[in-house]
């Protein structure tokens, strides 16, 4: 699994996709994740799981 700290927002994102992410794919997943939530942040303390076909095809 990968995961991604937000420790200024207290927020752990969990990112499960085919293979292993590389840091940008994992930043890119988070940032489309809060795009879809249009503006509305995580509460803090908060785990996010995103589910991810990055790799899906390889």
């Amino acid at each position: 699994m990968n995961t991604l700290n937000d420790p200024g927002r207290g927020v752990v994102y969990h990112v499960r996709a085919y293979r292993t992410l590389t840091r940008t794919e994992l930043l890119q997943s988070v940032a489309m994740y809060l795009r879809s939530k249009k503006g509305k942040q995580p509460k803090k303390g908060t785990v996010v799981t995103i589910i991810s076909i990055i790799g899906f095809n390889e």
